[in-house]
């Protein structure tokens, strides 16, 4: 089964686009070698045979009114075309990387010199330019053309280098690689060119590509080489003796043919690289982003609930099979309810706060459930009615701030969008008030207004995205790890306001984290997610008490305590796979508690306490967890020992 996955993975990168480019490149380069010895280059002279013959068992092209055999002359003008090609694309690749690679990583005066020069050889028409040189050739030579057209296209490539050189060596990874002794060169050469190969790829197919276009043009309008046989030639003999008005396809045909195939050869190939090199997973644009209705509907939602979700299910469709990220996940959250949901990274979380506010993208689907907001159901809502909701009934603080702000736009004037979007045209002194209010709220004076995100810490963007998400009063707020990248007193900081703003605004938060401890000191309930469902939820205090699934009991006893007197045990094992879970209880194989039954059967959500909820089979028949003795070897090693009588 593994490998099967595995092998299917490895198919996706081998995507029919790389098949279909390299089989066609790869038969005129076979046709380009082995051909001439093939074939009777003496019928490729003028006059070698009788001219204008149509077709036939002798001459399976034909023949030209120069009294050449098509075939023949076909065969040996492919090999000339690919080399032109060829040297091009070489010259124009070698000369590209070098400069941009100084340009990019040194820069300096080399790097303005390189960049003035490009600039201004960008500027020059090639075909007008090779036109002027080569009719001055008294006989034109085509490697001599190739090798222009390669110094020709260079600007190009060292233009595109060096942009990603300058992204490159500023990354962290190159930091980390100086730090540890690499000089300069090595960081060039191990850190940076390999990152290089997809544009390296792509150019010297670009200049490959460039380099046939321009000698053909050459060719076609007369000013290629009449000794050496070539594509671009045969057009031009067969446009100059009138070929199509004499109705002789079997002159002008073959080459064109043979041209375009060279063509649609390097597009698939160009293409099939760029999806082997990066792949990403395919979307079917076919599948409806999730199932909806026509027109808003009204259902019935439980009383005195800010936010309903049931049965919700999300899925991804990846090239190994599909993946559910969310799996049947129910739970309500009432009014002015601060619920916390965590789990390990990959259990689903995220995923979920997408899905709530529909904002799942191909390929992520929603295939089940309802989302319920003052009882409507926001997957069925049209898309204009669910834009009205966001922000002003339902708001979302995104997780990393730096990545949820616009580095180019003010931050005021992303107030004004958000303001302008659900309130239409307001007077300039409300909006100002609007937004000195908000930022106010979470600390910040209205001169940030004026600045632009990149001005702002850490800290500063958390309570920018913050002061946006709240802006407008919204009943439900949901926070996805609005803490991740601060530091410990930056955090505290951040969810000391967002408790200040959930009170004055009485709206019900959603905080998701993989933090126990810290959503145990904001959240008054908590959810505990795993492979994409929740296994518990109740209170906080009484979850920390007594934990009833023995997820939630790992994830507690692995938290320090301020004394330090009790050994933290961390949960063997790694989460599962979600696209090879384990029959029955997901968490079977790293539960101290597994059971023949967990193997087999899915346990279902019940609530074994009031106002509990647990999908576990250790309940119902008892209302905690089994004892869990906790054995300290000499290696300081937590270890695990199970009642058996209990487990039993």
């Amino acid at each position: 089964m593994a490998s099967s996955q595995v092998s299917r993975l490895r198919s996706t990168r081998l995507n029919p686009s790389l098949i279909f480019g390299a089989a066609l490149i790869g038969f005129m380069v076979l046709v380009a070698v082995i051909g001439p010895s093939l074939v009777n280059e003496k019928l490729a002279r003028v006059g070698a045979v009788e001219p204008n013959l149509p077709p036939s068992a002798e001459y399976t092209f034909g023949t030209d009114s120069q009294g050449r055999e098509v075939f023949t002359t076909l065969i040996l003008a492919v090999p000339p075309t690919l080399r032109i090609g060829l040297i091009a694309g070489v010259i124009s690749v070698i000369l590209g990387l070098v400069l941009g690679l100084i340009a990019g990583f040194f820069g300096g005066w080399a790097d303005w010199v390189i960049r003035t020069f490009s600039d201004v050889l960008m500027a020059v028409p090639a075909l007008a330019f090779m036109i002027l040189i080569v009719a001055r050739m008294q006989r034109p030579d085509i490697t001599v053309v190739a090798v222009v057209v390669g110094f020709l296209t260079w600007p190009g490539t060292a233009r595109g280098i060096r942009s990603m050189v300058l992204s490159i060596r500023e990354r962290s990874y190159t930091a980390i690689a100086r730090a540890n002794g690499e000089s300069e060169v090595e960081v060039l050469f191990r850190e940076i060119m390999p990152n290089l190969l997809p544009i390296m790829l792509a150019s010297f197919i670009g200049a490959v590509t460039m380099g046939i276009y321009t000698v053909m043009g050459l060719e076609v309008l007369g000013l290629g080489s009449n000794v050496i046989p070539s594509l671009g030639m045969m057009i031009f003999w067969s446009q100059r003796f009138s070929a199509v008005l004499r109705g002789m396809y079997w002159w002008w045909g073959p080459p064109i043919i043979a041209i375009a195939l060279i063509f649609i050869g390097l597009y698939f190939l160009s293409f099939g690289l760029d999806r082997f090199i990066n792949p990403a997973i395919p979307v079917r644009r076919s599948r409806p982003r999730q199932p909806r209705n026509r027109s808003p509907v009204s259902v019935s939602a439980a009383p005195n609930a800010a936010l309903e979700v049931k049965n919700l299910s999300v899925i991804y469709e990846t090239p190994a099979g599909v993946v559910k990220a969310v799996d049947d996940v129910s739970f309500t959250l009432g009014p002015g309810e601060r619920m916390g949901l965590i789990g390990e990274s990959g259990s689903g979380k995220t995923t979920m706060a997408t899905a709530i506010m529909r904002l799942s993208r191909p390929p992520a689907y929603i295939v089940g459930g309802q989302v319920l907001l003052g009882g409507q159901d926001l997957l069925n809502l049209p898309d204009r009615e669910l834009s009205r909701l966001r922000l002003k009934e339902i708001a979302l603080m995104p997780q990393a701030a730096m990545n949820s702000l616009n580095p180019v736009v003010r931050i005021g004037a992303q107030f004004e969008d958000a303001i302008a979007t659900h309130l239409g045209r307001l007077p300039r002194k409300q909006v100002d008030d609007m937004i000195t209010q908000a930022l106010t709220k979470v600390g910040l004076k209205r001169e940030m207004a004026r600045r632009f995100p990149h001005q702002l810490s850490g800290g500063m963007k958390q309570r920018v995205a913050m002061a946006i998400a709240t802006l407008l009063h919204p009943k439900v707020i949901i926070a996805d790890e609005p803490t991740s990248a601060l530091d410990v007193v930056v955090q505290q900081q951040v969810m000391h306001t967002l408790g200040r703003l959930q009170e004055e605004l009485g709206a019900a938060v959603l905080l998701i984290g993989h933090d126990m401890g810290l959503i145990t000191q904001f959240a008054d309930s908590v959810g505990v997610l795993y492979a994409g469902k929740l296994v518990e939820r109740g209170n906080v205090q009484e979850v920390l008490d007594n934990p009833l699934h023995p997820y939630t009991r790992m994830l507690i006893d692995s938290l320090p305590t301020l004394d330090g007197k009790r050994a933290l045990v961390g949960i063997p094992g790694l989460p599962p796979e979600l696209l090879k879970l384990p029959a029955g209880c997901a968490f079977h194989p790293r539960c101290p508690f597994a059971m023949d039954r967990c193997r087999v059967e899915t346990p279902a959500a019940q609530s074994p306490l009031a106002g509990r909820q647990v999908a576990c089979h250790l309940y119902p028949g008892r209302d905690g967890l089994p004892p869990l003795e906790v054995q300290i070897d000499t290696g300081s090693q937590a270890a695990l020992a199970v009642d058996k009588q209990a487990g039993a």
